[in-house]
């Protein structure tokens, strides 16, 4: 009798001990797939139920309680932490628990493919204040649809979002759609650095995946500490605009360039002002700096534009400053500094320069003038040159032979002679004292006043060929 009633004790407590009913709608899935655990009993059992046993194995995504006279159904969506046999642990307390339940967590499934992840700075082990490239590689089959996580506030690196890629790589012996996602970290203190990355999430045909992470830790390198705040550590590249190669004084001059780089809007801008101050001209206004998106989307650098201004007062040369950027060489863990390229250009007064300009339009004017005078000239006793030896070749008498002589000449300005002496003066005034000319006026003056009787012809010739090479003295062309 007594055996029976410790038989029948015993049978109600394990009765009671199990009062809350647990299930699971899977025994086994892929690491990355939701799991539900339904958990039946009396509602406000329920209500106080603590879940934190489970997670040690699983993240409690989200749970939901519906109730009907005094009873009541939780579910709770799990995912699991890690492959493996895992168990659900028994949840709640003293007399009303669940019991726990065995589940095998895989790699992947026909839903879920295999998946790698992989998590790298770039440089390996940046120093101290170093711009830096944190690179989260995911790689699947190509048939999930990712969600960049959004990493946290770091009290150790200054965090700033870049670019996202997604390409096929080889990995493993094996093709795989490799999605990544980069940052700019900026580590602020030396050591180990934990970046604590959210649980990843992908989709496939309406279902929701979540991951772990990888874990995100890298190291970073103590700088000296002489090295001031605001130089940056690695080397900075710069492009300068030319400019140009003259500009009037008292009109403001911009010089532009871009800075690549660890520096600060703030910090490159005091280093410039100090620089500027031995700089009459370029010294007036404060530098201006802006903010860009650098070419290289994915790059951790910062793209400063700098434009400096001057006022030239006085004209002549004038010279860019020589600017030296310094910074931190993480090879050689020196203080180095890039010198930017010099150029010159000459400043102008506008007045002289207009006035200098309205000088030269006045002379090419005179000049101008000038040769149309004598270009003028030119063209006027060629012409009658031309005219007279026709005229002679045409000529039927020595009377008309004289008339045509008194006629010609190479100044326009110069009337018809009164005589053949006349006009033989007129002629050595423009062409200077020639034999031949005085020779054929003689021949002439014989044969029109009868002292010889020539022929008519040889004269025409004679006078044909001292009339053809006649030219003006210099003084009157």
């Amino acid at each position: 009798m007594v055996r029976r009633v410790v038989v029948c004790l015993a049978l109600l407590g394990a009765t009671n001990a199990w009062s809350l009913n647990a299930q699971l709608d899977h025994k086994r899935l892929a690491l990355g797939e939701p799991l539900t655990l339904s958990i039946s009993g009396k509602a406000a059992s329920l209500e106080q139920l603590d879940l934190t046993p489970l997670n040690r194995d699983f993240e409690v995504f989200g749970q939901t309680l519906s109730r009907s006279d005094g009873q009541g159904t939780v579910q709770i969506t799990l995912y699991p932490l890690h492959t493996g046999k895992l168990a659900v642990p028994p949840l709640g307390n003293g007399n009303e628990r669940s019991r726990s339940l065995p589940i095998e967590v895989m790699a992947s499934s026909e839903l879920m493919p295999t998946t790698r992840f992989k998590l790298y700075t770039e440089p390996a082990q940046p120093f101290v204040r170093q711009p830096t490239r944190l690179t989260l590689e995911i790689c699947d089959d190509g048939s999930l649809e990712w969600q960049r996580p959004k990493l946290p506030l770091n009290s150790q690196a200054q965090l700033r979002v870049l670019g996202e890629e997604q390409i096929e790589i080889e990995q493993e012996g094996g093709r795989c759609t490799a999605h990544r996602y980069h940052w700019a970290v900026l580590p602020t203190q030396a050591g180990v650095i934990d970046l604590a990355l959210p649980r990843l999430e992908a989709g496939k045909f309406g279902q929701r995946f979540r991951l772990p992470p990888p874990k995100a830790t890298f190291s970073a390198t103590a700088v000296p500490g002489w090295l001031p705040l605001n130089v940056p550590v690695g080397r900075p590249t710069i492009s300068v605009e030319p400019m140009a190669k003259e500009s009037p004084t008292e009109r403001p001059l911009a010089w532009r360039f871009t800075v690549d780089s660890g520096y600060s809007a703030d910090g490159l801008k005091a280093l410039l002002a100090l620089q500027l101050q031995t700089y009459a001209a370029w010294k007036i206004y404060p530098p201006t700096i802006e903010t860009l998106v650098p070419e290289e989307r994915d790059s951790p650098l910062n793209r400063l534009a700098v434009t400096l201004y001057a006022l030239p007062e006085a004209s002549g040369p004038l010279s860019v400053p020589a600017l030296a950027l310094p910074y931190f060489d993480p090879a050689t863990t020196r203080l180095e500094q890039i010198v930017l390229p010099t150029q010159q250009l000459q400043i102008y007064d506008p007045f002289w320069r207009k006035l200098s300009q309205v000088a030269a339009v006045l002379l090419g004017f005179v000049l101008l003038q000038a040769a149309m005078h004598l270009i003028g000239r030119e063209v006027q006793w060629r012409r009658a040159r031309h005219e007279a030896l026709t005229a002679i070749a045409q000529a039927t008498r020595t009377a008309e032979l004289v008339r045509i002589l008194k006629a010609f000449h190479l100044r326009a300005d110069t009337p018809t002679a009164a005589t053949l002496r006349r006009w033989l003066g007129n002629m050595h005034s423009q062409v200077g004292n020639d034999a031949a000319l005085s020779a054929l006026v003689a021949t002439v003056e014989a044969c029109h006043y009868g002292q010889q009787s020539i022929d008519l012809a040889e004269i025409k010739r004679q006078a044909l060929t001292v009339i053809a090479r006649l030219r003006p003295h210099r003084r009157w062309k």
